[in-house]
């Protein structure tokens, strides 16, 4: 494990570099040659996770390691009579090596998701945000050294609600911004093979009943929180970030957790669109 944890971190090191030396100062521009609702932060980040996955279709034992992580976010602003609302799109990409004793599981998670958002703004510093969010994900854990069955493929869609609170403050005369969401499914679709069914028999002999199930807080009790901070370093945005990714489920007799704990840090970006519709980089986020 001690191995893995090196190379973890050897990979997150050469991205940050790559990331680091792929921005560039950009030129100040007139703030009245803006249009305020075609502006977008985005923001890249690369982490570490930590990781703890169940899967009884595997086995019944827990396992634990670590993880590649990329987080890409993009949030816009819209407006609609006098409302202001706010759309937020996140990619991740995960990449793992649990283990248990002398037997390793590979990890693979992908995931997006599309949000929109009402702002209510508290005072001048404090935005609250409530919406809803679609999930779209999937995965492969794989055990090389399982007799049967080897691999797990996890696929999911749902709608959860989502909400946000972003705090603005100022230190050395510099805006900062946190920010803390949670994501919550409330309905869905999964798909699940019966406990004892192989692939085979589903994809080659076309056993399909009741591998798509409806999920819901009961069956598959899961949610997501971030916590985030931007920091102004020189002209760029520095973002540190914690995000806790907890699924479970509990279908066609099988028991699922996925847990990851990532800690990712890179750089966010707000990109504007002036009168002569070119794309203009600058570094102050939301």
């Amino acid at each position: 494990m001690k191995k893995n944890n090196n190379i973890v971190c050897v990979l997150l090191l050469a991205l940050l570099m790559l990331s680091s030396a792929a921005l560039r100062a950009q030129e100040d521009i007139k703030t009245d040659n803006i249009n305020p609702y075609r502006v977008s932060v985005r923001s890249t980040l690369y982490g570490v996770s930590l990781l703890n996955n169940l899967d009884t279709y595997l086995s019944g034992y827990n396992y634990t390691g670590a993880a590649v992580y990329l987080n890409h976010e993009t949030m816009r602003k819209a407006h609609t009579g006098s409302y202001d609302w706010k759309f937020q799109t996140v990619t991740d990409g995960l990449l793992g090596l649990t283990s248990l004793h002398s037997t390793s599981q590979l990890t693979i998670l992908l995931s997006r998701s599309w949000s929109g958002y009402h702002t209510f703004r508290v005072g001048e510093r404090l935005q609250l945000l409530a919406g809803a969010q679609i999930q779209m994900a999937g995965g492969v854990l794989y055990i090389p050294s399982n007799g049967n069955n080897l691999v797990s493929v996890k696929l999911r869609t749902a709608l959860a609600a989502s909400t946000m609170a972003i705090y603005r403050f100022s230190v050395a005369e510099r805006e900062c911004i946190a920010r803390w969401q949670i994501d919550v499914p409330l309905a869905g679709i999964m798909f699940s093979p019966q406990f004892g069914q192989s692939y085979y028999e589903i994809f080659g002999l076309g056993d399909t009943d009741g591998i798509v199930k409806f999920s819901n807080p009961v069956n598959s009790p899961s949610w997501r929180h971030t916590l985030s901070l931007d920091v102004p370093v020189g002209r760029n945005t520095l973002r540190v970030a914690y995000i806790a990714d907890l699924y479970q489920s509990r279908v066609n007799s099988l028991r699922t957790h996925l847990y990851s704990h990532s800690f990712a840090l890179g750089f966010s970006r707000t990109i504007y669109k002036v009168k002569n519709n070119d794309p203009i980089k600058a570094c102050s986020p939301y």
